[in-house]
C-alpha cells in the first residue's frame, strides 16, 4: 500500500507524494530523458505498491522527478531501483529529497539497510549517494562481453 506524505521538501518548491497510475505517462517521459535503457509501462505499474515517490512542482503541479524502491523482508533490505529528475529541475536538491524520504519510509518498514547500484562512470550520482550516507561495498560487472561496471552501494538504517 503506498504511503502518503504530506509535507513539502526543504526550500525547493517541490512537494513529495506517492505515484498513481494516472502519473505513469509523465513518469515514463522523465525516464526517457534520464536513462538510455528504460523501464516500460508495466514495470512502473507493478511498482506502484512499493515505495514509489514523486517530486511535484508546487507552482505548476507538474511531476519533475521520481524514485522507486522495493523491500525484501527476508533479507531486511530495501533496494532503490530508480531515481530520476527532469533535466530542467536537476541541481535543486530534488533527488536528495526523494532519497531521504524513501530512506524514512524504508526505515518505518523495519529494514536494516538499503542498497542501490550505480554505473561507475556516473560521478554525479555517486557523489549524491555518498552525500546521503551510502558507501561502495562491491564492484559488479554483469558480463565479460559488456563493458558496463557498477558500484553496489549500501547504507545502514537505524
Amino acid at each position: 500500500m503506498p504511503v502518503i506524505l504530506a509535507e513539502a521538501p526543504r526550500d525547493v518548491g517541490i512537494g513529495i507524494r506517492p505515484a498513481l497510475v494516472r502519473d505513469l505517462p509523465r513518469i515514463m517521459e522523465i525516464e526517457r530523458l534520464a536513462f538510455g535503457e528504460q523501464w516500460d509501462y508495466y514495470q512502473f505499474k507493478a511498482s506502484l505498491d512499493d515505495v514509489f515517490l514523486l517530486a511535484v512542482d508546487a507552482a505548476t503541479a507538474d511531476i519533475v522527478g521520481f524514485l522507486v524502491a522495493c523491500c525484501c523482508e527476508i533479507t531486511r533490505r530495501g533496494i532503490i531501483l530508480r531515481v530520476a529528475v527532469h533535466p530542467d529541475f536537476q541541481g535543486r536538491g530534488i533527488a536528495t529529497e526523494l532519497i531521504e524520504r524513501s530512506l524514512g519510509e524504508l526505515k518505518k518498514k523495519k529494514l536494516d539497510e538499503v542498497e542501490l547500484d550505480v554505473d561507475i562512470l556516473k560521478g554525479g550520482a555517486i557523489g549524491l549517494y555518498e552525500k546521503v550516507g551510502f558507501q561502495v561495498v562491491e564492484i559488479f560487472s554483469p558480463s565479460e562481453e559488456n563493458d558496463d561496471t557498477f558500484y553496489i552501494m549500501r547504507k545502514k538504517l537505524g
